[in-house]
């Protein structure tokens, strides 16, 4: 559990990802290339912060064709946070 948490604040640990992070819950689903649209980040750049949100479970993806789409991962993300807090009550 604990490599879950510092998988989360890594992820977090960064100001264009929390831009994405707030990006995608403001629109609920968007697709790869739309994201990086409202970023002056490359394409590259752009790919590896939403890897690395997936990779955290802050995001999901699906695949429509020749499209990956990103949302947050509400359940799971809000879940280890929750689970974060919890270790300081004990």
């Amino acid at each position: 559990m604990k490599n879950n948490y510092i998988d989360l604040f890594k992820a977090l640990a960064n100001e264009d990802r929390l831009k994405i992070i707030q990006l995608l819950l403001k629109n609920e689903e968007m697709c790869a290339q739309d994201v990086e649209k409202h970023f002056f980040l490359e394409q590259s750049t752009t790919s590896h912060h939403l890897n690395t949100l997936r990779r955290a479970n802050i995001t999901r993806s699906r695949k429509n064709g020749r499209h990956v789409y990103y949302s947050i991962n509400s359940e799971v993300f809000l879940s280890l946070i929750d689970s974060f807090k919890s270790e300081f009550k004990k």
